[in-house]
């Protein structure tokens, strides 16, 4: 079994995916695969341009590269979007498995009228690039809560984030 880990990141836009990513990141040194960041790179979706299904494609494929390489190397990796179906999270757990990696899926969960605050939010301060109403909606309409045969650890934010990863994590599986 490869020692490596697979975290999957799961959730509305803005429901506070990439505050948790980055925690974990820089607490346990896990590569981080970013679908938006991906995105940015290839300069797409940039100030709420639309992006095309081909764009997507490529997005996904680079993603899934970076994936194939960081557990060919026995790194563990957060993988970071929105991963909103059970399609997309088995796409990404199909490749951990050939590799006998472990995965799981972190689901960071929100109420959508919560999400939607924070998105409405985001277009005053321009903290991160925006999701296009289409966007947001299709995600709401679409999305599929993981279940437990995934592997998952919720994150509701109840509880500060700090103590959440104490609770949750530690060195032995990571």
């Amino acid at each position: 079994m490869n020692e490596a880990r697979l975290y999957i990141l799961c959730g509305l836009p803005f429901a506070g995916k990439t505050t948790l990513a980055l925690a974990l990141v820089n607490r346990f040194c896990l590569m981080h695969i970013d679908i938006d960041q991906i995105n940015t790179d290839f300069g797409v979706g940039l100030y709420g341009a639309s992006i095309s299904p081909e764009e997507w494609e490529r997005t996904y494929t680079e993603a899934y590269k970076q994936l194939e390489v960081a557990l060919d190397s026995k790194h563990s990796v957060i993988f970071e979007g929105a991963n909103f179906t059970k399609e997309l999270r088995d796409r990404i757990r199909a490749i951990s498995n050939v590799r006998g990696v472990i995965s799981r899926v972190i689901f960071v969960d929100v109420p959508v009228s919560e999400a939607q605050r924070r998105l409405l939010n985001n277009r005053i301060i321009q903290q991160r690039y925006d999701v296009r109403d289409d966007n947001f909606a299709y995600a709401v309409a679409y999305f599929e809560s993981p279940t437990k045969d995934e592997g998952v650890i919720y994150f509701d934010q109840s509880e500060p984030l700090e103590e959440w990863i104490l609770q949750n994590f530690n060195t032995t599986n990571l």
